[in-house]
């Protein structure tokens, strides 16, 4: 359980992150942000900005990695684990959920860590932990023998950049304009997206 001053940094620094990005926000700003009177409470609590980072993870992925964890179950019983598609929903639905709570600046604060290590969705799991997205994203690719080491990797790296940044724009838009697709509508084309991303055809080299 977060004391309530904890709770507070964490969540004015996962709101700063998520807007002015990982490198352009202090440990200051997110005292101050935070409310506190002493500009050095974020230090104090958290020491460093990375263990902070880690922090916000904490803080999100146990509903998240539940969530995740009771679709993996009830695809389990229902035998549909061979089937790519329902993987791939298993990974963007939780995600998805959350950027849709009103207010929510949590997908925004993922794609700004992304952007932190470089693009690199492989590198997120050592920031953060996301160990159930990626056992998930290890069945994945269990589902896909024909495709090498040096195709699969890329597919991967920019499967897990385009669910981010997609659901970024997801939360960062609010309630869709006039003409735009619903959130339901915008999560369907999105785990389509990916499905076809990770298993289409190879092409000769």
């Amino acid at each position: 359980m977060e004391s309530s001053t904890r709770l507070q940094i964490l969540l004015a620094a996962e709101r700063l992150f998520a807007t002015q990005g990982i490198d352009a926000t202090s440990l200051r700003q997110v005292s101050s942000e935070a409310r506190q009177r002493n500009t050095a409470a974020a230090k104090y609590h958290f020491g460093d900005k990375e263990t902070l980072i880690r922090a916000i993870f904490e803080h999100r992925l146990g509903v998240l990695d539940a969530r995740r964890g009771e679709l993996l179950r009830s695809a389990g019983e229902d035998e549909r684990l061979d089937d790519p598609k329902v993987l791939v929903a298993i990974l963007v639905r939780p995600l998805a959920e959350q950027a849709t709570v009103p207010g929510s600046t949590y997908v925004r604060f993922l794609d700004r860590v992304l952007e932190h290590v470089g693009r690199d969705v492989t590198a997120l799991p050592g920031v953060g932990g996301l160990e159930e997205a990626v056992n998930v994203g290890h069945l994945v690719t269990g589902r896909l023998p024909y495709l090498t080491e040096p195709r699969l990797r890329p597919r991967i790296r920019w499967a897990g950049q385009l669910i981010i940044s997609a659901l970024a724009d997801l939360e960062g838009a609010g309630q869709p304009a006039a003409g735009e697709p619903d959130a339901e509508t915008y999560v369907a084309a999105l785990i389509d997206a990916v499905t076809g991303l990770l298993t289409a055809d190879t092409s000769a080299p």
